[in-house]
């Protein structure tokens, strides 16, 4: 394929491409330096200056932008890092339809590093990584070594959570990593504890779903983590007076309540539920 959609598959010509338009420009003088180094504090970036010759000599010498420091690229692509990032991303595809696992990673590192604040890069990103590489390479029958596959599956599902947890970083707001980064350790890594915290941190956020509150508990009884599990149940119980809300099941959360105090054998006194005047005692529906 030929035009500049191709360039645009490659990083190192996509942000050739951009550089070479930035200093046909001119744009790195004045007030642009000034709007960069506060977008950037913004971004969390931290303060960068366009006149920085050592990073742009090094890229000039063929370091491309693996050479680069990230405030450095930041500011040298200026204003076309989201034209970049998303000519890079549209290349993602290939590289995994060819299982060229290290370059869909590279790639991803870059995009995110270009748009940090975009959610979805960090959400999708982590499918490429933590799903689908961790699949494929666990069925890879090229490796013999069923142990060998598990470890490299293992392996991506850990890049996979670590890109969220960078994700994360760059967006403590928004709960929508936290619950990718519970459904990454629930499904790949069976780290049912860890689930439960990503999903906690979630339903502390604003716009999450109620559900979590429940995905919370049943992901620590998953994980046989019992005690842990009733703290919780029960926290959510005695949150409120009002247990008629049929969205907030309350149902399920009073039989989790019961069953785990008859598991942890709960004293009398202690429980939510007494056996000697039973549920019916408390009423929640």
């Amino acid at each position: 394929m030929s035009g500049p959609s191709a360039l645009l598959r490659r990083p190192a010509a996509a942000i050739a491409l951009a550089l070479a338009g930035l200093l046909a420009w001119g744009l790195v003088k004045g007030a642009w330096e000034t709007r960069l180094a506060r977008e950037g504090t913004v971004l969390r970036f931290g303060a960068f200056s366009p006149s920085d010759s050592a990073s742009a000599s090094a890229f000039a010498h063929g370091a491309g932008w693996n050479g680069l420091s990230q405030g450095a690229l930041i500011g040298l692509l200026g204003g076309l890092r989201a034209v970049v990032a998303n000519g890079i991303w549209i290349g993602i595809p290939d590289a995994w339809t060819e299982q060229e696992w290290y370059r869909v990673a590279s790639d991803i590192d870059l995009v995110t590093t270009l748009q940090p604040r975009s959610v979805s890069f960090w959400n999708d990103g982590s499918w490429y990584l933590g799903w689908n590489a961790s699949q494929r390479t666990l069925e890879n029958l090229k490796e013999p070594s069923a142990a060998r596959r598990r470890l490299d599956a293992r392996f991506w599902a850990r890049r996979g959570e670590a890109l969220l947890l960078r994700g994360i970083e760059a967006n403590p707001e928004r709960y929508e990593l936290w619950l990718q980064l519970g459904q990454l350790r629930d499904q790949r890594l069976h780290d049912y504890a860890g689930a439960a915290a990503a999903w906690r941190e979630a339903w502390k956020r604003p716009g999450s779903p109620r559900y979590l509150e429940r995905f919370v508990g049943f992901e620590l009884e998953k994980g046989a983590c019992w005690p842990e599990a009733y703290a919780w149940w029960k926290t959510l119980w005695l949150s409120t007076t009002d247990h008629t809300d049929p969205k907030r099941f309350w149902d399920k959360i009073a039989q989790r309540i019961h069953s785990l105090e008859e598991r942890l054998n709960v004293p009398e006194e202690e429980r939510v539920f007494p056996k000697a005047g039973g549920r019916g005692e408390l009423s929640w529906g």
